[in-house]
């Protein structure tokens, strides 16, 4: 309630819920106040179908979610023994010993049905408050997140009638913008002539992320369904897209250096390491990056690569870049080496203020650069610059043009 703390929680929720077609009408925040809390439970009550609710199953006196809603329904608190032993098995486990205070997670309304938590001691449960079922989840992110997707949800979409058999088909792209994407993409729908499948949007730069929601008998009929409109959606986005489903931008990169036995250097200016932060966690890139050269200064960059003499004064180029990835590569010994050089404007005061980037990548067969103006704040330029660099090394391995103008750029 302080602003202190962003409730992700409620966007993970409604993300999730909007890719199965369930849409959420309201949301209310309240503090730990048994007043406030009963007010919002009752009145939540009385507006909807189906009522989640976050947080306050913990152990602590500031925990009231169980204690308000038996208030709410009308009904007794009351020990549910097999949640207890549950919980004393879970510190068992661990070899440790259940504080005293955690029985009270076991404390529940008593017409309450058990939602069960593989992996904490809060369980949530569901019980009925006016005309609506609530769902009571754990405040935990992981905790909550497996609940609602492998219990929750399955019940609201029983409760709603609608078809259980359900897939999302996603598309991560860059480049463009989410209403040039919409534009792009008119009519796809249609192809389900049954009107099963939904298309959405999630932006959140410098990525898209372009969903389909299909519906079916079974996931046979869903895979009918889905066939022509998805590879409707790859021909009119296409370079574009950069990853489907769980896949990553990073996570293709690694896999298509990994078919050719490659490695990769890089080099960025400005961005902090992002690029090879970006990279390094994923399992196996211990493998194939073989080194990151971060710096600001682009003398300390030339000194970095093994480049004699100083830098070119005047306006970054793409021959530099290219001069730059090319000792990168010498020196390391990698397959492939990326450059991204940033030249930020000089003060935010500047109407156009923004950044200029020199990208080249190097390999044993040629350099291929790009040079491209971002406008926008300084983390603007640097997220825009991370994922310009990666996508070009993308295009590249995948023999795919490294230059396509992008909605982000100024000419």
């Amino acid at each position: 309630m302080t602003g202190k703390i962003v409730n992700t929680n409620f966007s993970y929720i409604t993300q999730k819920l909007e890719d199965v077609g369930l849409a959420v009408q309201w949301e209310t925040t309240v503090g730990d106040d048994r007043e406030n809390l009963l007010l919002a439970f009752t009145l939540a009550g009385q507006r909807a179908d189906a009522v989640i609710v976050n947080g306050g199953l913990g152990p602590t006196v500031d925990d009231l979610s169980q204690e308000i809603a038996a208030k709410a329904a009308g009904v007794e608190l009351a020990l549910n023994e097999g949640w207890l032993g549950t919980m004393e098995e879970f510190f068992r486990k661990r070899s440790r010993v259940m504080p005293p205070n955690n029985k009270k997670q076991a404390m529940l309304p008593t017409t309450a049905e058990v939602i069960d938590n593989p992996i904490g001691t809060a369980c949530g449960f569901a019980l009925d408050i006016g005309r609506a079922r609530f769902f009571f989840t754990p405040g935990v992110p992981r905790e909550l997140r497996r609940m609602l997707e492998e219990q929750i949800i399955p019940r609201l979409l029983a409760k709603s009638g609608l078809q259980a058999a359900i897939h999302l088909k996603r598309f991560h792209s860059y480049g463009l913008g989410e209403s040039h994407v919409d534009q792009l993409l008119t009519g796809v729908e249609e192809l389900a002539a049954d009107g099963s499948v939904k298309l959405g949007f999630r932006a959140h730069y410098p990525q898209l992320e372009t969903k389909l929601t299909v519906r079916g008998k079974d996931m046979d009929d869903i895979r009918r369904k889905l066939a022509p409109v998805e590879t409707e959606v790859r021909k009119r986005m296409g370079n574009f897209i950069m990853a489907e489903d769980e896949q990553t931008l990073e996570s293709v990169i690694l896999a298509e250096l990994t078919k050719r036995q490659g490695s990769l250097a890089i080099v960025e200016t400005f961005t902090g390491g992002l690029i090879t932060s970006r990279l390094a966690p994923i399992p196996g890139a211990e493998k194939l990056v073989r080194r990151g050269i971060v710096s600001r200064d682009l003398g300390e960059i030339y000194a970095g690569v093994g480049l004699d003499g100083r830098p070119p004064a005047g306006e970054l180029t793409r021959e530099t870049a290219e001069a730059v990835a090319q000792a990168a590569r010498r020196r390391t010994g990698a397959t492939h080496a990326l450059a991204v050089l940033i030249d930020l404007d000089d003060g935010p005061d500047r109407i156009d203020f923004g950044g200029t980037i020199c990208l080249a990548i190097a390999t044993a067969d040629g350099t291929e650069s790009r040079k491209s103006r971002i406008l926008g704040g300084r983390e603007w330029v640097r997220l825009g610059a991370s994922e310009m660099g990666l996508d070009c090394l993308r295009r590249q391995l995948q023999g795919l043009p490294v230059y396509e103008r992008i909605d982000f750029e100024k000419t």
